[in-house]
């Protein structure tokens, strides 16, 4: 029971951390016209503002993770994406905007490798993909709160140019009391460790060591996780757009979309990565990842077929994919690497996937739809962007598959490790 609440506890900081770094795409088509800026000013503020921070504190976090109280970390990070997400209500110009959004979006990504590492050391390998699914589905819940509650309070605060403001002042409500909770979070002890307090130059020789799973591992997530940032990014403008729906309506859509493809996802990708794991290890897991992968090309077609009710599915079906996919690609990241290592790792590759999915995936959607017509080819953009993700994201598992072992492989080659 003890290990269930502290699981739960995991799910609630995960939550936080979806929801108040997507708090703002549900007001953003308020706050651009509000405010008089640009897609690609916004495009700036989701992305690139909360991605370049998060880069360049992603080693001294991973450090910290792997040698300070993670559960200290944790109640801190939550503390300061409260705070965040306080100063964006008051924000009255494009520049305090941009430092209240990156001190939400960074405290708020920065949970995720915390969480990992300790959810790592609650359970086994054979156990994480099912568990993973609880702490996943915690941040889509967060999402998708958002996109709700966000959506309904624009349209109950009226027509007011500042009635954004109203909404993310009641949209903070929520993280107060996960906020407490987190007080309640105890720090395991950590297991499966392959070298015992390593020095920078071990820590250099084990990331040699483990790079041909490292790598292939690192720009697969990416690539998946860049089409999630895309479209729970430019979803919501492509439905303003492309259909003309009020902004209740687009929330609760994408409310229902994002929660629904957010629990089938994780349910997908956690008891595949638990059976691949038991049945053939490390190398059948990227095996299926391979084969959903491409799946995930014809359902990232959805802005190209005639009919809201088409589109609509598609684009869930998409979602539910990629998530899946993202979810079994981190589940084995936490297998493939020892613990000594796990939260430096986990830390770049979350700042490799803000990088990649939030401080260029937006751009790269606005400055495609640019060049294929303009603000009403935001849709088509996306899809677009959707495809060639899943079509990399096939071919990197499948270069790097012959370096993954299999379950018997894996115990022996870490054995040999710890001995030299």
């Amino acid at each position: 029971m003890k290990r269930g609440f502290q699981l739960f506890l995991l799910a609630v900081a995960m939550a936080v951390a979806g929801y108040v770094r997507t708090a703002v795409s549900p007001l953003q088509e308020a706050m651009r016209l509000a405010l008089s800026l640009t897609d690609n000013q916004m495009a700036l503020l989701q992305g690139p503002v909360i991605g370049i921070p998060v880069t360049l504190a992603a080693i001294p976090l991973g450090l910290l993770i792997d040698r300070s109280s993670r559960a200290r970390l944790l109640q801190l990070f939550v503390l300061l994406s409260l705070i965040g997400s306080l100063l964006t209500a008051f924000s009255r110009d494009f520049g305090w905007l941009l430092f209240a959004r990156c001190l939400a979006g960074v405290m708020g990504l920065g949970i995720v490798p915390i969480v990992f590492s300790v959810l790592a050391d609650l359970y086994s390998a054979a156990q994480r993909g099912l568990v993973t699914t609880a702490v996943v589905i915690g941040q889509v819940v967060g999402n998708s709160g958002a996109f709700a509650w966000g959506g309904s309070l624009l349209a109950m605060s009226g027509p007011a140019p500042d009635a954004w403001r109203s909404a993310m002042l009641w949209l903070v409500v929520p993280v107060v009391p996960a906020t407490l909770l987190m007080l309640a979070l105890r720090e395991p002890p950590r297991v499966g460790i392959a070298i015992k307090n390593p020095t920078l130059k071990q820590v250099w020789h084990e990331l040699r060591h483990y790079r041909a799973m490292i790598i292939p591992l690192v720009i697969g997530i990416i690539l998946a996780e860049l089409a999630v940032g895309a479209i729970l990014i430019w979803a919501s403008p492509m439905l303003a757009r492309g259909y003309t729906l009020p902004p209740d309506q687009i929330g609760n859509i994408m409310a229902m979309g994002s929660l629904l493809s957010g629990i089938l996802g994780p349910i997908l990708g956690g008891p595949l990565a638990d059976y691949c794991q038991r049945t053939g290890g490390p190398r059948r897991t990227v095996s299926v990842l391979i084969v959903l992968s491409l799946l995930s090309i014809p359902a990232g077609m959805f802005a190209f077929v005639p009919g809201f009710a088409a589109a609509s599915t598609l684009l869930v079906a998409a979602m539910t994919i990629i998530l899946a996919v993202a979810l079994m690609g981190m589940t084995l990241f936490t297998i493939v690497i020892p613990n000594e290592l796990r939260g430096l790792c986990m830390s770049v590759l979350v700042a490799a996937e803000i990088l990649f999915a939030l401080a260029l995936g937006p751009p790269i959607v606005s400055l495609l739809a640019g060049a294929m017509g303009g603000l009403a080819m935001i849709g088509k953009a996306l899809s677009v962007v959707c495809v060639a993700t899943a079509g990399l994201t096939a071919a990197t598992f499948l270069l790097g598959r012959r370096h993954f072992p299999h379950a018997s492989t894996q115990r022996q080659a870490r054995t040999e490790l710890s001995e030299t």
